[in-house]
């Protein structure tokens, strides 16, 4: 290689070499920002508040309560009107019975005849069989009355003036067969679909009878929180402002033992903790908004860092690559440095 071309090679290397220190600090550069793109990322996350689920305790409400016909009421509310009464809303707790719907599962044996017993699970359970008599109630063979007829027929939407169902048929089932057994109720009108779906067959499956394969219900009690709104007046009254007795006048309900039990009667105030169920309700679905969005903030990010750190390992590969590249340019340019030392020596000792 002559001394132009080496002077020639030397510059090309030695800007190829600036060129890809320069890349470098570019690179370094991004990944600075990259790093500090992170830990603003990080802070942010340290930054969030984690939602605590809110404590039942922490939700009790001082209120006026009285009892009054064995049913305690506490009052809600209390506005001051005009003419020196209270407009007052009372909430009270009754246990009511209600009729749930039963899917039978299993087969009732019988020829097209009343059945004397059901056979579920290859078990007999007795029917009892209850007429309705003259005061509409419904009684069995001893004449005893069975109040929930009642109220299975209106929740399973049973008209009881039919002739069909002059006749309710009970039975009760254990899945274990001890004494803690559930009592159906079937209708004589669903009874008479049945003997008419099985005439002829020596079994018949209960469930094929009805599109809604319910044929039997039977009877629950469940709690009831309900208001009432009432008028009234605090008649006697503490020297520290406190309400200590409550006259009635007038209740807006249609129930008449409520009516009854609160209109026109004086009663004996207490302050008592009550808790505050509506109030516990709402904090815990400000509570799962409020987890759900932190959640959502913490997959996001989670989602950034994980681009950012693919985006450093990208960066990580190329500055490998420069260094790789770097490497070569330095021995190469070693190697022309030694090619132009010796031309130039070797020119000089020519013309000494």
């Amino acid at each position: 290689m002559g001394m132009a071309a080496s002077q020639a090679r030397f510059l090309t290397l030695t800007a190829r070499k600036s060129n890809v220190e320069y890349e470098g600090q570019q690179v370094n550069q991004e990944r600075t920002s990259l790093a500090n793109e992170s830990a603003g990322l990080f802070n942010k996350m340290m930054a969030l508040q984690v939602p605590t689920p809110p404590s039942a305790t922490d939700f009790y409400n001082t209120r006026y309560t009285f009892d009054a016909s064995g049913l305690d009421y506490s009052i809600t509310t209390s506005t001051p009107r005009t003419d020196g009464r209270y407009d007052i809303t009372m909430a009270y707790k009754v246990i009511e019975d209600t009729a749930k719907a039963y899917a039978t599962y299993g087969t009732m044996n019988f020829d097209g005849n009343v059945p004397s017993s059901i056979d579920i699970k290859n078990d007999n359970y007795p029917i009892t069989i209850l007429t309705r008599n003259a005061d509409g109630d419904y009684v069995d063979e001893n004449g005893k009355v069975d109040t929930n007829v009642k109220t299975v027929a209106k929740v399973a939407g049973e008209d009881l003036t039919t002739e069909a169902n002059k006749v309710f048929y009970k039975y009760k089932m254990s899945n274990d067969n001890t004494s803690n057994a559930t009592t159906y109720y079937v209708s004589g009108t669903n009874m008479n679909a049945l003997i008419k779906g099985a005439a002829g067959a020596q079994s018949y499956d209960i469930s094929n009878t009805f599109s809604n394969g319910l044929s039997a219900f039977y009877i629950t009690d469940q709690t009831v929180q309900k208001t009432v709104n009432a008028t009234g007046s605090f008649t006697e009254t503490t020297s520290e402002g406190r309400f200590e007795e409550l006259r009635i006048d007038e209740v807006d309900s249609e129930d008449e033992e409520v009516q009854k039990a609160l209109v026109g009667k004086f009663f004996e105030l207490s302050l008592t903790q009550v808790q505050d169920d509506e109030g516990y309700a709402e904090a815990m679905k400000d509570y799962e908004y409020q987890k759900m969005l932190y959640e959502r903030t913490i997959n996001d990010i989670n989602a950034q860092t994980e681009i950012i750190q693919q985006q450093d390992r990208t960066l990580e590969l190329r500055l490998k690559q420069l260094d790789t590249e770097q490497n070569a340019l330095n021995t190469e340019l070693e190697a022309v440095k030694k090619v132009i030392e010796t031309n130039v020596e070797a020119t000089f000792k020519t013309f000494a």
